[in-house]
């Protein structure tokens, strides 16, 4: 098994000292940011879930309540490592996204494209188009399924 795969669930108070990190950090001001300019969204920080990954990785995912076909509408994911944040994510699904799903990262840190859609498309054999705008702080990525 993966060791990114291999998640465990963190305490209460690792939890909670988890997610005063992540919610000071500026990536994720950055991703709040673009939200509220963009798209008039905030992230949602209501009932944070905090894990650690199988390599050591911490993370915490923020989620909102609304769903579109059995998905959260925007959900935000920050993975810590040592104490600094590695990976910011934003998730956003719905009638307003380009594409099923638009995943956005604060750009120094944004993934390669093609390896998003090798990591979390190709081994569900799904065939996607990508879509990429690098126009500012924030990377979008619209990925049509």
């Amino acid at each position: 098994m993966d060791e990114q795969a291999r998640l465990t669930k963190l305490d209460d108070e690792n939890a909670g000292r988890l997610v005063e990190t992540v919610l000071e950090a500026e990536y994720v001001a950055r991703l709040e940011r673009y939200l509220d300019a963009e798209h008039d969204e905030a992230v949602p920080t209501e009932n944070p879930r905090a894990f650690k990954r199988g390599d050591g990785v911490r993370a915490v995912s923020f989620e909102t309540e609304t769903t579109v076909a059995d998905r959260p509408a925007l959900a935000v994911t920050v993975h810590v490592d040592d104490g600094a944040v590695v990976q910011t994510t934003a998730e956003r699904r719905g009638s307003d996204v380009d594409g099923t799903v638009e995943l956005l990262f604060p750009a120094e840190i944004a993934p390669d494209p093609a390896e998003v859609v090798r990591n979390l498309f190709e081994p569900r054999g799904q065939s996607v188009s990508v879509t990429v705008d690098e126009s500012g702080d924030v990377t979008a990525y619209a990925i049509e399924v």
